[in-house]
């Protein structure tokens, strides 16, 4: 895709080092080509932004807001002093209508973009899996754990591991790490004298509503 100078001088804008380009949830009637320098596209993660992807020159971004019209789901900030394209609905429908080249790009930019928020998600789950353990110990104990007179529940490890990797998206070695977590907090029992099983206490239900 081609850009003249006629085209920069009517729709580039500049924006200098850590200025933001645009916030999440905010109302959007454009997408950006960058021309030159790199934007960071963040997504706020409890109380932080997380940097899910930098874009450098010939990337495009903000384009999800052109196709569903929805609000801006994450911030772009620039990396470095950037010059961008702006490019409006009525240019963008007119480009995938007669611009092949650029209808392939953007599919391609669309496949490569879905792949890399699912390898960011699967990263971030992990950064979290001791809540997410909890979560899915909580269902799991309910639903097939043995619940004792004393209130406890007792739960197989190894059936809970291999229900787990299924349903949690994280692997054997995260499950150990979050479990270890747990015992250590005292939230959860693995007796010596059995330790093909775990118990879940009251407390550990208690502590989970409360956060």
């Amino acid at each position: 895709m081609k850009i003249s100078e006629d085209m920069v001088q009517k729709h580039g804008l500049r924006f200098k080092e850590s200025a933001v380009i645009f916030d999440e949830n905010e109302p959007a009637d454009q997408m950006y080509l960058i021309l030159s320098g790199k934007v960071g596209i963040h997504k706020k993660v409890k109380e932080a932004f997380k940097l899910l992807i930098e874009l450098k020159e010939g990337d495009m971004f903000g384009e999800m807001a052109l196709v569903d019209r929805k609000p801006r789901s994450a911030r772009a900030i620039a990396k470095t002093d950037v010059l961008l394209f702006a490019i409006t609905e009525s240019v963008f429908y007119n480009l995938i209508q007669t611009n092949p080249s650029f209808s392939l790009k953007m599919v391609k930019m669309l496949s490569s973009r879905l792949r890399e928020t699912n390898q960011t998600i699967a990263s971030l789950l992990k950064g979290d899996r001791k809540n997410i353990v909890t979560s899915a110990l909580i269902t799991f104990a309910q639903t097939r754990g043995e619940q004792e007179d004393s209130g406890q529940y007792k739960v197989h490890l190894a059936a809970f591991m291999k229900w787990a990797i299924l349903r949690v998206g994280l692997e054997h070695t995260d499950l150990v790490s979050a479990i270890n977590l747990l015992v250590k907090d005292k939230l959860i029992e693995q007796p010596k004298n059995d330790p093909s099983h775990i118990l879940i206490r009251e407390t550990f239900f208690k502590y989970t509503l409360d956060q």
